[in-house]
């Protein structure tokens, strides 16, 4: 049957086509689910009397180069946040909103002449008749919309592993209840904390068993933490501290909200102290960068600083309210 369809479908374009496995049967419905919405027509309102008609599109309907920059939903997994040193370019641009957007990344909204903050996150990234639109949820403060009017260019910061980045990009309307922005035509690298670390939730506080050569093993408290580093407080006297000393780690963390504490993974690695500093209470704060970590232990730490992004962004969005 799916074979007789896809023949009607394709008609002379296609002669046979057949699914070796289920994993390419659900890329396929994946693909024709998205070519569905963005065929479908609809109209950018908004409080000004503007509107704009969303083209008519199919991969279909274009020759096999434009058909690879149809946005698929189905090809949004396990890539990297983010793609640094190539942002200049459309299609790396494209892929980098789609991350936001797959992994609900928090972004920052700063309106021109609000002097309020709005958080928001990515929906989708779409293609219309003037190129590629970016679909944001509605922002739960609904006071923008004092300020924010069809063609104002709004700024959008955020943080990633990679570090903090922002970019501009102009409001077109409201569809279907997502705000509709242009694709940014740069992003910019933000100076700051080469990789942007997130914070425990006070109510989980991490304990952490470290490892210090001729010192043995000590417990102390996460502090933030990223995929490539951490910051603990210690209780060490810090004369028996040096920068260069490589530690062993070992802690549990929630990858996902609700998850008993007895389910949390165990992330170990190995990390060079990279920092010292003063802490509160007399504690020693260190910085420490991983040397040596495994492949899933890295992603649970990964999935732990997605998940506090995300709590975080809730928590705002609570406050603006």
């Amino acid at each position: 049957m799916i074979t007789i369809y896809l023949l009607r479908k394709r008609k002379k374009e296609v002669k046979t086509m057949i699914f070796s496995s289920l994993f390419k049967k659900e890329q396929k419905e994946k693909m024709e689910d998205e070519e569905k919405l963005l065929t479908k027509t609809g109209e950018f309102e908004s409080s000004g009397k503007h509107s704009e008609k969303f083209i008519k599109y199919s991969s279909r309907e274009k020759n096999s180069k434009e058909e690879s920059k149809t946005i698929m939903i189905g090809e949004q997994k396990d890539v990297t946040l983010f793609y640094v040193e190539e942002l200049h370019k459309e299609p790396v641009r494209v892929k980098h909103v789609q991350e936001l957007a797959t992994h609900q990344l928090p972004i920052k909204a700063i309106i021109p002449g609000d002097d309020r903050s709005y958080f928001t996150i990515v929906e989708k990234v779409v293609i219309t008749k003037e190129g590629y639109a970016v679909l944001l949820k509605e922002f739960e403060n609904p006071k923008y919309k004092e300020k924010l009017k069809v063609g104002t260019n709004v700024k959008f910061e955020y943080s990633d592993m990679n570090g903090k980045f922002s970019f501009e990009s102009t409001f077109k309307g409201v569809y279907k209840g997502s705000l509709v922005f242009t694709l940014p035509q740069k992003i910019d690298r933000v100076s700051g904390r080469a990789a942007f670390r997130a914070k425990p939730d006070p109510a989980e506080p991490i304990e952490v068993a470290l490892e210090l050569p001729q010192i043995g093993v000590t417990k102390c408290n996460l502090v933030d933490i990223n995929e490539y580093g951490m910051g603990v407080d210690v209780q060490i006297p810090k004369d028996k501290l040096k920068v260069g000393l490589v530690a062993k780690v070992a802690f549990r963390i929630p990858i996902k909200e609700g998850q008993k504490r007895h389910e949390w993974p165990i992330v170990s690695a190995e990390a060079e102290i990279r920092f010292i500093g003063d802490a509160e209470g007399g504690k020693i704060k260190l910085g420490l960068q991983f040397t040596k970590i495994e492949d899933d232990d890295r992603k649970n730490v990964r999935d732990y600083w997605l998940m506090r992004q995300r709590q975080e962004l809730r928590r705002k969005l609570e406050y603006e309210g």
